[in-house]
């Protein structure tokens, strides 16, 4: 009976131990994708946490329409009036019911826009701001490419079928980046709903914009707590496309996934991929603006400390063990000689290289921490400790020395000689003088 009991204590204890390692190692698993293009990047640092298929070209569907919202918001005031022209209503796709003649803000439409994806709304931006959706689709290309989009080529602002439009996951994840800085993006793209009351539809019935977007939705089964805001998309060419940002305590981290066939799929795993970067990726401020990196020093008794001139983040990989609790920091620059050249405070001196851990991660100036000027008296001291501190002072000295000495010895000589030469002929004077 004991022998029964021990082995199965030890069969409990042996399967939580595998239980518990079990879970350790899936909390950081990479969950199953649904997506042929993915793009995970931290919106501080830039740092990609994943990519799959990035630079690969698909079809964006609605999450187009992040790109026409933001240049709304760039172009136009929110209370801006539009007065809806003959196309918007006609076209295709999901729409909230704009009729030819009726008048919205910009906020509105933006609201239809990102909440209800409606195409009509798109239209009546782009025709509002460039006339037609061909330019403003120009205007897009422009923005995409501002934003370093290289691989985007859109051809309408709505993100209905179009060959030739086309995004990349990197380019999509850029485009959302930038959107989710704008304060009345990210307000509205988290509206729950909004009712028109001064637009019923023509039967009379009321008008609404009720949030698409199921990681934001409270009744959704794909609700995220920590998304921020995002855009979805669908259509039978593009499948399910959608693009996000999640935050964290001080972390934000931007996704984009294109191409998904399995709707139920790609939302069930977006949040866990965010989840999944979070757990595995810490950013922090590793360098404050005006922290000091290095010494620079002009002579053994003066230096200059060396400042860096801004904030920097950096991405730590926490499943490859990286240092984040004291991380090494420091810097790499080409010396230059600054001994003759005054020097202001906050003046750039050298142009550096930033280390973490011992790895460059970035370019950064280094700027000087004091005031340091160049005068006749500091040229004369310099003057003096440079020739005082050659080796070759040193033996001049010695030399010009030994030349006094050898002088001296040699005035002694002549001397001693006139004397004695002296001596001898006062002899030879009194010699003779007795003589005669």
């Amino acid at each position: 009976m004991k022998k029964l009991l021990c082995k199965t204590f030890a069969l409990v204890f042996l399967l939580t131990s595998v239980l518990t390692n079990l879970t350790t190692i899936s909390s950081f698993a990479l969950p199953n994708l649904y997506s042929e293009g993915i793009y995970l990047m931290d919106t501080t640092t830039g740092k990609v946490l994943y990519e799959k298929n990035a630079n690969v070209q698909y079809m964006p569907a609605s999450t187009t329409k992040v790109m026409t919202a933001i240049l709304a918001l760039e172009n136009c005031q929110l209370d801006e009036q539009v007065t809806i022209g003959e196309n918007p209503p006609l076209v295709d796709g999901s729409a909230i019911g704009l009729a030819q003649g009726e008048v919205y803000t910009i906020e509105e439409l933006l609201l239809g826009l990102l909440l209800e994806s409606g195409n009509d709304c798109a239209e009546a931006i782009a025709e509002h701001i460039a006339g037609s959706n061909e330019e403003f689709a120009k205007l897009m290309n422009k923005k995409a490419k501002e934003l370093g989009a290289t691989n985007t080529n859109f051809k309408n602002p709505s993100g209905l079928t179009e060959e030739g439009h086309l995004t990349t996951a990197h380019d999509l994840a850029l485009i959302m980046a930038y959107a989710s800085q704008n304060e009345d993006f990210v307000r509205i793209a988290r509206t729950p709903s909004h009712f028109y009351e001064t637009h019923p539809f023509s039967d009379g019935s009321e008008k609404w914009a009720i949030n698409k977007n199921p990681l934001l939705k409270e009744d959704s089964n794909y609700k995220y707590q920590y998304a921020y805001c995002g855009k979805t998309g669908y259509t039978i060419a593009a499948n399910h496309s959608y693009t996000a940002v999640a935050k964290k305590d001080d972390q934000t981290i931007v996704g984009a996934f294109l191409n998904a066939t399995d709707k139920d799929g790609l939302y069930t795993s977006v949040g866990q991929l965010f989840d999944w970067g979070f757990e595995n990726f810490k950013t922090k401020k590793v360098v404050s603006k005006g922290d000091k990196l290095d010494d620079y020093s002009l002579d053994n008794s003066t230096s200059i400390p060396l400042l860096s001139t801004e904030d920097f983040y950096y991405t730590f990989n926490l499943s490859e063990g990286e240092n984040i609790t004291n991380p090494n920091i420091s810097v790499e620059y080409d010396s230059k000689d600054l001994t003759t050249t005054s020097i202001k405070e906050g003046d750039i001196l050298f142009d550096a290289s930033l280390l973490i851990n011992g790895n460059k991660v970035s370019d950064i100036k280094l700027a000087s921490g004091v005031d340091r000027e160049y005068t006749t008296e500091v040229m004369v001291k310099n003057t003096i400790k440079k020739i005082t501190s050659s080796k070759y002072f040193i033996l001049g000295i010695i030399a010009i020395v030994i030349i006094i000495i050898l002088f001296l010895i040699l005035i002694s000589v002549i001397r001693n000689k006139r004397r004695r030469k002296k001596f001898l002929a006062r002899r030879s004077y009194i010699r003779n003088k007795h003589n005669f």
